[in-house]
């Protein structure tokens, strides 16, 4: 009995693997676990874009009307915006970027992703923690970032001094 326990598990693990990512499954039902799979490959590239001075393959994980909402500056859509985010990402000294994927729930219409990020410098250090949300949709039957809004766990600046 175990061993078909394991060949059964095995098989399915090997399906799963081998099944489009962020489509249907067997059935042709939504299967949340093959969109997470597809998240985390999409952030893996993300991350690769940063690392390797990318820009277009940073580009493609976001879908043609893509927003992202960064801290303390103005919402940034579509190419033209994603654009300008990744040149000063880079021009920061982001070098590298660590995702952890800490809960993915959602439908077949809009998926949501929450996590935390670390941004590492050129040096390997670490610049900014912090968490995220980023909401996915299907663009041409690949899942990819629709909004994104992150903020640092850093401490608020101090308050100016109140004027007399």
């Amino acid at each position: 009995m175990k061993k078909i326990l394991i060949l059964l598990f095995a098989s399915y693990t090997l399906y799963s693997c081998s099944s489009p990512a962020g489509t249907k499954d067997a059935a042709g039902s939504f299967n949340l676990d093959s969109v997470k799979a597809a998240i985390e490959a999409n952030n893996k590239v993300f991350a690769a874009s940063i690392k390797n001075g990318d820009s277009l393959a940073m580009i493609g994980t976001y879908t043609t009307d893509g927003c992202l909402m960064p801290s303390n500056t103005p919402k940034m859509c579509g190419v033209k915006g994603i654009s300008e985010f990744y040149t000063w990402t880079r021009q920061m000294g982001a070098g590298d970027l660590v995702f952890q994927v800490l809960e993915v729930t959602g439908g077949k219409e809009l998926v949501s992703e929450e996590g935390t990020y670390d941004v590492l410098g050129k040096d390997g250090k670490s610049m900014e923690k912090g968490k995220y949300i980023v909401t996915w949709k299907q663009e041409n039957g690949v899942w990819k970032k629709y909004r994104d809004i992150w903020n640092s766990d850093a401490p608020p600046p101090p308050m100016p001094p109140a004027k007399k």
